[in-house]
């Protein structure tokens, strides 16, 4: 009888395990949506607004996905860090589930910005936006196939499991 009970705990692990991998990709998905949002309101407040870096994540902190980072990175300028750094540091701390590409490409906003003038700063966030909605489009005709296959993947994982021990 406990045989039994340890089987089927051993397929609902491995089930729960393909579960945590299909939703980390929805949460990455989600993430990338938010952060597409966040670059084109940032984009609007640089074109049509003159307002700091400071002002600007201010005024974003709202995108809920994002906001960790933005919070971070504001206390790390306090510290006394360039933005750079700042920004870097915020996203190793919060984006720690991420890929490493992934990371990368986040990593690249902070490199840049607020060093050009308003056209500058302008054309790199919209060919930043464009990495972005690439990876996002890669990503979401991804999501079907490997969600469903992570989850299968982890249930078939367990039984395989379960049938070896008991």
């Amino acid at each position: 009888m406990l045989k039994y009970i340890g089987g089927i705990l051993i397929i609902i692990c491995g089930t729960l395990g393909g579960i945590y991998f299909s939703l980390r990709l929805k949460k990455k998905s989600e993430f990338l949506e938010q952060y597409l949002i966040f670059l084109n309101r940032v984009r609007t407040m640089i074109e049509y607004g003159n307002m700091s870096v400071r002002d600007i994540f201010g005024e974003l902190k709202n995108i809920s996905v994002i906001e960790p980072v933005l919070t971070d990175t504001e206390k790390f300028l306090d510290d006394g860090e360039n933005f750079e750094n700042a920004w870097k540091m915020s996203v190793d701390k919060n984006m720690k589930e991420f890929d490493k590409s992934d990371i990368e490409m986040i990593y690249f906003f902070g490199k840049s910005f607020g060093v050009t003038d308003k056209n500058g700063e302008i054309s790199k966030i919209d060919l930043h936006s464009q990495m972005i909605k690439e990876r996002l489009d890669t990503l979401k005709n991804d999501m079907a196939s490997k969600t469903r296959i992570y989850r299968i993947l982890g249930m078939f994982g367990g039984v395989l499991a379960a049938v070896m021990i008991c």
